[in-house]
């Protein structure tokens, strides 16, 4: 065997470079996806016990209580 011929041609070392690219691009979204979980269960566990927070949730899509939109009948 003769060393030219263990080298890489440009065509497959860019399919490597990708195929690698994909495959570490799937597994950071797969960890960050499996991180997260694990932090917001611990979150939600803290926020369960100190539940005395006035604050919740809002709805951008609905008006707020005590706006009432304007609507012209022109």
């Amino acid at each position: 065997m003769q060393p030219s011929d263990m080298v890489m041609n440009p065509k497959q070392v860019f399919l490597s470079v990708l195929l690698f690219g994909v495959a570490g691009l799937l597994l950071f979204m797969y960890l960050q996806v499996w991180i997260e979980e694990q932090h917001t269960g611990r979150v939600e566990k803290k926020r369960e016990q100190k539940s005395t927070s006035a604050w919740g949730p809002a709805n951008y899509f609905q008006p707020a209580p005590g706006i009432k939109p304007q609507v012209s009948h022109t």
